[in-house]
């Protein structure tokens, strides 16, 4: 029943037929018959599935199609007509027919042919939004149970999390999946910035992204590995957060002190870290390769993160009372110092809002002074130091044969693929290798500086000698020296070069190689093997790799 306008397009089609026929006449008449012209032959390419899909859901597809379609010749039969009456009764039945169904009122046919939709709702206890039902938490598996407490509590001691997890469950793991889900500080778990800001959510005070507050928030939790207080005015100046954000985020973790700042929620699990000299080692290796990150990211200064690190108070150390200094000659405050510079005791920088009620943390516990962590143990989190002092090693200090053999396999891979490296990039990708091994893990044992350096040694490695540019960190370099191919003379070569200068010239090694070794360097060679080690600056100065910035 399509309706088809063909005439119109007839009649069109004439009349443009008799225009150019009429312009034809007129100017054609005279000329001479049109040149040959050649044609050139096509041949398509085979159409992909794609392209037959597009192309059959085309319109040109369709109306071809349509137009394709052969006309049925249909009679037609007025309303009155014999075949349409004797049609129409067709659709009536006969009182001799089974109507059991349709003795209805039209009402209550329609409301059986179209049932209305019955809402089933539930009388569910009303019970307000931040409290977990213990019943409910019960019914999921242990990695859920875990993630559910931390999301809702932020900050819970590991004694307190195995209170509320059912009744014989396995140590190892609970350890195993509060790992997955939170981070130690201060001997205590909270719940990791990704948990509880993933990708689509964003800050309801200020619509700030999940990724700065992440970025924020795991700043602030670093503050606090280094320190039982903070100040809500220094962490701005680095966070870059809104004052809302950053308030919210302190109150999850901490609680406001009068002349101190934010104090840290729950005094320092010593218990905890004693136990689980593993974790603690491997949650702080964590940390120190987090602040890496994060230091670049908020591109903090090296001189204020030394005095962060020498002014701030040591976590699990019991808070003292500040003395007025009496003579020159009596022994220095200590007094806690912020990024800035500042003392805690300035009014400037005490907390306007102490007296404000701040939430305690979901368990109530008893303040008491922080004990202090003697040298027989590893203390968590604490002041980021060399390893040598931080790490218990077993045995005396003597490497295992496993760890021994695990440690050259590691700083095998690292030469292998890196080439050359600073120390603070070593001791992130130990980190990383910590994170990937299983809990009980040789590695996990504790690792010093002293014992990474020998392995690098024994694996091929070599600690370099070398001048630092000005501004430099002076940290040490490793580098692989001996690859096993004809470039290891000229290596050694080319280090050496470093020693007397931080900085070198291509054809000053060229030169030298030729007085050292008598071997001419190509020109694609020497540039190869220089960018293994080397990074090129304005000027075609060369320097080694981690002594300056690659950007």
């Amino acid at each position: 029943m399509r309706p088809s306008f063909s005439y119109l397009d007839t009649v069109d089609t004439r009349v443009k037929t008799e225009q150019a026929a009429a312009d034809a006449g007129d100017s054609s008449q005279e000329e001479a018959e049109e040149d040959a012209k050649p044609i050139t032959v096509k041949f398509s390419r085979p159409e992909s599935d794609e392209a037959k899909a597009r192309r059959m859901a085309s319109y040109e597809f369709h109306r071809h199609k349509y137009d394709g379609e052969s006309w049925v010749p249909v009679e037609y039969h007025g309303l009155q007509d014999d075949m349409a009456v004797s049609e129409r009764m067709l659709l009536q039945a006969t009182q001799g027919d089974d109507l059991s169904e349709f003795q209805l009122f039209p009402r209550d046919y329609l409301a059986r042919l179209v049932p209305p939709h019955v809402e089933e709702r539930e009388e569910k206890p009303a019970m307000p939004s931040n409290i977990l039902s213990l019943s409910q938490l019960r019914t999921l598996p242990l990695a859920d149970q875990i993630k559910a407490l931390l999301t809702n509590v932020k900050v819970i001691r590991f004694s307190q999390l195995m209170a509320l997890l059912p009744q014989g469950t396995d140590t190892v793991s609970a350890l195993r999946s509060v790992q997955q889900v939170a981070v130690l500080v201060q001997g205590c778990w909270v719940v990791k910035s990704d948990i509880l800001y993933p990708k689509e959510v964003c800050s309801p005070h200020s619509g700030v992204s999940s990724e700065y507050l992440c970025r924020g928030r795991d700043y602030m939790m670093w503050k606090f590995t280094q320190s039982r207080h903070v100040i809500r005015k220094d962490i701005s100046s680095i966070v870059k957060l809104p004052a809302e954000d950053v308030k919210d985020i302190l109150e999850q973790m901490s609680k406001v002190k009068a002349s101190k700042g934010w104090e840290f929620l729950f005094d320092y699990d010593k218990e905890f870290t004693d136990k689980y000299c593993e974790i603690v080692q491997r949650q702080k290796m964590l940390w120190d390769a987090k602040y890496q990150s994060l230091s670049k990211q908020f591109k903090i200064p090296k001189e204020a993160e030394k005095k962060s690190k020498a002014g701030e108070q040591s976590v699990g150390h019991t808070d003292k009372p500040r003395r007025r200094r009496t003579s020159s000659k009596s022994s220095p405050s200590k007094r806690e110092r912020t990024l800035s510079g500042r003392s805690l005791s300035d009014h400037s920088d005490v907390e306007m809002e102490a007296a404000k009620n701040v939430a305690a943390g979901p368990v109530n516990i008893t303040v008491e002074p922080m004990e202090v962590c003697d040298s027989n143990h590893v203390i968590a989190n604490g002041p980021i130091a060399e390893l040598t002092n931080s790490v218990v090693v077993e045995n005396g200090g003597k490497c295992s044969s496993d760890l021994k053999q695990a440690l050259i396999a590691f700083s095998r891979d690292i030469l292998r693929d890196r080439l050359i490296f600073p120390l603070h990039e070593l001791k992130r990708l130990f980190a990383l290798k910590l994170q990937m091994c299983s809990p009980g893990h040789v590695l996990g044992c504790g690792v010093s500086d002293k014992q990474l350096e020998e392995s690098l040694i024994e694996a091929g490695g070599i600690r370099l000698n070398n001048q630092w540019p000005p501004n430099s960190t002076n940290e040490p370099l490793f580098a692989l020296l001996r690859k096993g191919d004809q470039y290891d003379t000229i290596r050694g070569v080319l280090f050496d070069l470093f020693r007397s200068s931080y900085q070198i010239r291509k054809e000053a090694f060229r030169k030298r190689i030729e007085e050292k070794t008598g071997q001419e360097l190509s020109d694609a060679d020497c540039k190869k093997l220089m960018r293994e080690y080397c990074v090129v600056k304005a000027g075609g100065w060369w320097y080694l790799k981690g002594t300056v910035s690659e950007s």
